[in-house]
């Protein structure tokens, strides 16, 4: 059953858009409403708390709210609004307007437009509790709600303060088996306490200087340059009293502090509670002199008493991911890379067995590659992959590594257990469907939607993904999609529309983006099309390591080669008038083409690379570039290869106008890379606009 069937007569969590335009534009796709965070679901599977965001153009105004909704109801009026902040969301916003969250000091007279909500958390079934963090004092306070009503008239309490953390707080998990609360913190190393950390913080504001100093690296990730703090996993406990009010019982407690070389935690949600909340896993990378050129990580176990934790799979592999506890707590099963030094490698599905610590590989011998594993039963596991452009949803036999398709169309994103039932809760969504939430069963793959937070966004102004296939370099298939514009007529002709996607190794899914989101070129009447060269995922590793050492070859040979092919099968586009667009890797293949062929008449090259050289010695992961050169460029062999691909070699051939787009915060590639490529554009009296953003990262 695709998504476009199925019934939109559901609840709405909110307002949607008021007046939407009949055509899908930026404007309108700005102003969708989108979930923000994760998903919590009630210790019964009865309830789910979710935060809903929006931007109003006319307003200014970014809105965040809270809300519960019922999971076995399909009346509108159990949707329940618990918070509702909104702030006036320009850069730079009249002193009379600034408006920040209240501060975590404040008296038990809680104004709940003050509140900004985030990380929902179940406490029980009639308790919800959610963190506001207060930019002013650096604080985070965990409030909660009360639910004083039956199940068909709720009324929730006004917000009241559970515990305050003197430091900003994330990963909110709640175990109420055991009553303990878990989140992680960015604390300084040596540190004992949460309050330490933030005096230090206090300290490091009255310094006379901002300089950083750094002897190894990496020095800085993503968008920010990289501090002494460690973001590490803290737990107390909490009971509930008067009122069935929550309280802290217990102090906080670092329980990663003793650890062995003081692992880093290497990614947000990494860490889980086994079901009777007495033991955490986790993943840590431990810093290193080669923390930036390897990718090792490591499943950590650990008591929420603040035992000292230890690696369950030591060695010399790849990154670890997705741990989760069997329901008697006695197995792990997470995922983990081969190589230490690919991020793309394929995962591999892993269970530790914690009795006789020895470790079990499933499916081994499966092609695709695994994004997210947990328990179905002692005997089954549960796995998304992405695989021909869809996310799927499969069931894995452990004895005999046979995979079960449950949902083979469009794209699966998070997926959540429903404790006591026999289905899981996902975000579920397609290139013409905004993501929503859908329960579906475990033993048919039966979908029922949840939400629908943007009923006006419907078909007649959205374009599906139309599959097609072409032969690229090698004589391998090149798969990608194509969306027409509304009211296509084949009769006429139609721009195109190029788009290649970054990575290089990710694909093009049948998913929503509230990024580049193909349905707003095909609304603004462009044939768009958007394609899988070597090195994308979804279609064996084998593909996927394709694009080692060929960056400007086989997916260039397979792009152009396609472009001929789609040409020859679809007469109403219009090969006077074809753009191509990129981001990142996409943008890199955007130079690389612009010096290689001149079949478009614009270009636009979004946070590409115009050196491969340069690239190396000022980008973060170095893992990355060493394994897709084969070495570094200070390796005269691997220098070849740096220089071989380099987009810089052939500025020369450049004729095509080109929009070039980069921001100031790119730490992977860094904004230098775009104004080299606006430079070598207008000194060769070659059209271009350079379209800069001084507070934007990589995406």
């Amino acid at each position: 059953m695709t998504i476009g069937r199925m019934l939109n007569s559901l609840p709405v969590a909110a307002l949607a858009i008021g007046s939407l335009a009949r055509q899908f534009t930026p404007e309108v796709l700005v102003q969708t409403n989108r979930f923000s965070g994760s998903v919590a679901v009630s210790p019964s599977s009865s309830s789910i708390a979710y935060i809903q965001t929006r931007y109003s153009i006319d307003e200014k105004r970014q809105t965040t709210q809270l809300f519960v909704q019922k999971l076995d109801s399909s009346e509108a009026d159990e949707v329940h609004q618990i918070a509702d902040f909104s702030v006036d969301a320009r850069p730079n916003p009249p002193k009379s307007d600034s408006e920040d969250a209240q501060d975590a000091d404040s008296s038990d007279k809680v104004n709940t437009k003050k509140l900004k909500p985030s990380q929902p958390v179940w406490l029980s079934d009639s308790s919800l509790g959610f963190v506001v963090f207060d930019s002013t004092s650096g604080k985070s306070t965990l409030y909660a709600v009360s639910n004083h009503g039956g199940h068909k008239h709720s009324r929730w309490s006004k917000p009241y303060p559970v515990m305050t953390a003197p430091v900003p707080i994330s990963d909110l998990q709640f175990n109420t088996a055991s009553g303990v609360l878990a989140f992680t913190a960015e604390v300084y190393n040596g540190t004992s306490t949460l309050d330490e950390t933030a005096k230090r913080d206090r300290k490091e504001q009255e310094r006379a200087d901002t300089g950083q100093v750094y002897d190894e690296l990496w020095v800085r990730h993503w968008d920010t340059f990289v501090s002494p703090k460690l973001s590490q996993i803290h737990t107390l406990k909490l009971e509930s009293g008067h009122h069935n009010e929550f309280k802290p019982k217990s102090d906080i407690r670092n329980i990663i502090r003793d650890t062995p070389s003081h692992g880093r935690l290497d990614a947000t949600d990494s860490f889980v509670f086994s079901d009777d909340g007495r033991q955490i896993a986790f993943v840590a990378k431990k810093p290193a002199r080669d923390y930036a050129w390897k990718t090792t990580s490591y499943v950590y176990l650990a008591d929420v008493d603040g035992s000292a934790a230890a690696p369950i799979n030591p060695g010399k592999g790849g990154a670890s991911s997705s741990p989760a506890f069997s329901a008697d707590g006695s197995r792990i099963v997470y995922l983990q890379m081969d190589d230490p030094a690919y991020e793309a490698d394929r995962n591999r599905i892993k269970i530790y067995s914690i009795g006789d610590q020895s470790t079990t590989v499933v499916a081994d011998d499966w092609k695709l590659s695994p994004s997210h594993v947990d328990w179905v039963d002692d005997n089954t596991l549960l796995v998304t992959y992405n695989d021909w452009g869809r996310n799927k949803l499969a069931k894995v036999d452990i004895a005999s590594g046979e995979i079960t398709p449950l949902i083979s169309e469009h794209v699966v994103g998070a997926v959540r257990r429903l404790p006591g039932t026999n289905s899981l809760l996902i975000d579920y969504s397609a290139m013409d469907s905004p993501t929503d939430l859908y329960t579906v069963s475990l033993d048919d793959g039966k979908l029922t939607r949840v939400t629908d937070l943007n009923p006006k966004l419907t078909k007649d102004i959205l374009s599906p993904a139309e599959d097609l296939e072409f032969i690229g370099a090698d004589n391998a298939t090149i798969h990608g999609f194509i969306l027409h514009p509304p009211n296509f007529d084949p009769e006429k002709k139609y721009p195109l529309a190029f788009v290649i996607h970054g990575g290089p190794q990710s694909s093009f899914s049948d998913a929503w983006s509230t990024r580049w989101n193909l349905n707003i070129f095909a609304a603004a009447g462009f044939v768009t099309v958007a394609l899988d060269p070597q090195g994308s995922t979804g279609y064996g590793q084998d593909f996927t390591d394709a694009i080692r050492n060929q960056w400007g070859g086989k997916p260039y040979e397979s792009l152009i080669k396609s472009l001929y092919q789609l040409l020859e099968s679809h007469p109403y586009i219009d090969s006077d008038r074809m753009a191509a667009l990129g981001a990142s890797y996409g943008g890199y293949m955007i130079n690389w083409i612009n010096g290689h062929f001149d079949g478009f008449k614009a270009l636009v090259n979004h946070d590409g690379m115009f050196s491969t050289v340069s690239t190396y010695y000022s980008t973060e992961e170095l893992y990355f570039p060493e394994t897709e050169f084969e070495g570094v460029p200070f390796d005269e062999k691997a220098r070849e290869n740096y220089e071989r691909w380099s987009p810089e070699r052939f500025v020369a051939n450049w004729k095509t106008p080109t929009l070039v787009i980069h921001s100031e915060k790119d730490y992977r590639l860094v904004v230098s890379e775009g104004l080299s490529t606006f430079t070598a554009l207008r000194r060769q009296g070659v059209p271009a606009r350079l379209l800069y953003f001084p507070d934007e990262n990589h995406w």
